[in-house]
């Protein structure tokens, strides 16, 4: 019998803190491992001033790469305080001109970086595999997967 409160709990975990998920289900190499790959793929793309990423009503795609980088859970938030300094989700609108002037010169200053585009793709792929460890600690969590 699937415990399913139990299930919950690991993917939330796995949310909250990469590989806490299978440290909770027990595979405590694995987490830890899994822990240590993300944070070190995370802050290695912000190190090379790549970006999170912020959803903008043109650009659909953004609104994919904005759900990979919430995969991370907290680390997404010191992410978007590194990139913009301040929390922020979607871009704002051009009827707020400051916040409007201020994101967009934060976003072209990382852009201009050399390195720019692998750190960003090196944030965005820490997200993904988290999805995946979320998914992964369900699979396990439910008996799927040893």
């Amino acid at each position: 019998m699937v415990d399913s409160r139990k299930v919950a709990i690991a993917c939330v975990l796995a949310w909250l803190l990469p590989g806490a998920g299978h440290f909770y289900l027990g595979k405590r190499v694995k987490g830890m491992l899994f822990l240590g790959i993300i944070v070190v793929t995370f802050f290695t793309g912000l190190g090379l001033q790549g970006r999170v990423y912020l959803a903008s009503a043109g650009k659909p795609l953004s609104y994919l790469a904005t759900f990979a980088n919430v995969a991370l859970g907290p680390l997404d938030l010191i992410g978007r305080e590194a990139t913009y300094s301040r929390i922020l989700y979607v871009f704002p609108s051009e009827s707020d001109r400051a916040m409007y002037q201020d994101i967009l010169e934060r976003t072209r200053a990382r852009i201009l970086a050399v390195t720019h585009e692998y750190g960003t793709t090196f944030v965005l792929t820490a997200g993904l595999m988290n999805i995946l460890l979320i998914l992964d600690a369900f699979d396990i969590g439910i008996g799927r997967k040893r």
